[in-house]
């Protein structure tokens, strides 16, 4: 029995799975051969012939930025849920959601307040020292996706999506609190019971630290 083509070419590859494991968790963001170069410590020539590959299967886009091409995964391709199902299982749930935040201009802080499915603060998979603390604030019927700064609805509705696509979450499943640098400051201060919430809930730390 022969493999499907499709499977023999994308799993015949090393520097093809690294660059789906870098471009997976990442959909928002575009990169060159020079950047994949840089982050993954790989030639620019093996990672020409396998983007190209990538590129010919539908499992990336690429367009022209200047001289360079910019790759990205496709959302449409209809393999990418699977693939990022995957890639998930492989490097953990932590590391799928904070490269879904990756990248975003205007985020001064963001965390997860709340438990998530399969992530408890004392026994959980990844990586030893992550900024999981559990607290004993009111726990909300749904995990808070919390993110302090200054983001266009736009793009905190992206944000929110990529954050529940990571965790294999239906939509709906995180709920989003968003405050301005200011605003949250302000209502610690005053002590405000939703804010203090937040802050007394179990918490995983995604950017920065508030």
């Amino acid at each position: 029995m022969n493999a499907h083509p499709l499977l023999a070419e994308l799993f015949s590859s090393k520097v093809r799975a690294a660059v789906l494991e870098w471009m997976i968790p990442r959909p928002h963001l575009g990169a060159s051969l020079t950047d994949l170069s840089r982050l993954l410590g790989l030639p620019v020539s093996s990672l020409q012939h396998e983007c190209y590959k990538l590129e010919r299967l539908g499992i990336l886009s690429a367009r022209r930025s200047g001289n360079a091409r910019l790759y990205r995964s496709r959302p449409d391709c209809p393999i990418l849920p699977p693939l990022a199902a995957l890639v998930a299982a492989v490097i953990g749930p932590v590391a799928m959601l904070r490269a879904a935040l990756e990248g975003v201009a205007g985020i001064d802080a963001a965390f997860v307040a709340g438990t998530l499915p399969g992530i408890q603060p004392d026994d959980r998979p990844g990586q030893p020292g992550d900024p999981i603390s559990s607290g004993s604030g009111t726990p909300s019927p749904r995990p808070r996706l919390v993110i302090v700064g200054d983001l266009s609805l736009d793009t905190l509705d992206a944000v929110l999506g990529r954050a529940e696509t990571a965790l294999g979450l239906p939509a709906g499943s995180l709920e989003l609190a968003y405050f301005r640098l200011d605003d949250w400051h302000e209502r610690r201060t005053e002590g405000s019971p939703f804010v203090q919430t937040l802050i007394g809930a179990p918490r995983l730390s995604l950017v920065g630290i508030i």
